[in-house]
């Protein structure tokens, strides 16, 4: 295994031992001994893949999700929550509830619609102030309209799409490619929803090719239309299974800085070869945001 793809391995332990223990009093020298690595080069690791330093992250999913559990559950009990989010006492939890959404955990309890909120799509709560920014899009474009032709899956696991053993998406882009009337833009995923944690079995995506015009023929396929607009697009080298860090690094730390905000249609990943038939040294992904002016 290469020193890069070593590396974002080691990120991709560190947020899962994040995810599974944000109840607890979690220290960065935990996490960097978990992970093998030094406090000091582990949190550069972190912040150069997730955009955003270590503590940040942990304190904005802890958060997220007491405010998700406010949402779901309005009378659990204020302090229990804050103990089962990693806070240490209610007071503290306070504070950082309300520097963090505009208003107390009570107030919160009663008129959710009250609280600020994020500009990631599917996760209002999720809200970052990184310090600076980490990526950049190679381009700003303007796409016509075109068809997307798709086949659903569901489920991540440790941040990746794709992951079952059944489903091997490089032999259904091949022969999508061998078709009569094969894509004549380019193959492509996109995520009509977005994934609430590294391993998370209920979101959906959707995977196919892009068409300029929508073929004539009479067979029963899925079908979405991308209307024209505007897309900040980024690049991802290297192992499809890293693709969730450089999204990460693009909702966390670059939206949350840029004067654009989120339009409403669905982000997809554009691939320049067929998933799981070239080397991932060589894997190049565009990833693609539709966007609006603020």
């Amino acid at each position: 295994m290469k020193k890069l793809d070593k590396n974002r391995t080691k990120v991709t332990q560190a947020a899962q031992l994040i995810e599974e223990n944000l109840h607890r009093n979690l220290k960065v020298t935990d996490i960097a001994n978990h992970v093998h690595l030094s406090p000091f080069h582990f949190q550069r690791l972190f912040f150069a893949y997730m955009g955003e330093p270590v503590n940040r992250y942990i304190a904005v999913r802890r958060l997220e999700t007491a405010a998700l559990e406010l949402t779901n559950t309005p009378n659990v009990n204020l302090l229990q929550l804050a103990l089962n989010c990693g806070f240490q006492t209610h007071s503290a939890f306070s504070r950082a509830f309300k520097k963090q959404f505009g208003i107390s955990p009570s107030a919160f309890r009663n008129s959710p619609e009250a609280a600020e909120t994020g500009v990631q799509q599917g996760r209002p709560y999720l809200i970052n102030q990184p310090p600076r920014q980490v990526i950049e899009p190679v381009e700003i474009v303007t796409l016509r309209p075109f068809y997307f032709r798709f086949q659903q899956s569901r489920g991540t696991y440790e941040g990746q799409f794709f992951h079952k053993s059944d489903l091997d998406i490089g032999a259904y882009f091949l022969a999508l490619l061998k078709e009569i009337v094969p894509p004549d833009q380019f193959l492509m995923s996109c995520f009509p929803n977005t994934p609430q944690m590294l391993n998370d079995d209920t979101v959906t995506v959707w995977y196919g090719g892009a068409y300029s015009e929508r073929p004539n023929n009479n067979k029963s396929y899925n079908w979405h239309m991308f209307d024209a607009g505007t897309w900040a697009v980024f690049e991802h080298w290297g192992d499809y299974k890293f693709l969730y860090q450089t999204w990460n690094q693009i909702y966390r730390n670059w939206l949350a800085q840029t004067a654009y905000r989120l339009r409403d249609e669905f982000p997809f990943e554009a691939y320049s070869g067929t998933p799981n038939y070239i080397d991932p040294a060589k894997q190049l992904t565009r990833i693609y945001i539709p966007l609006r002016k603020a």
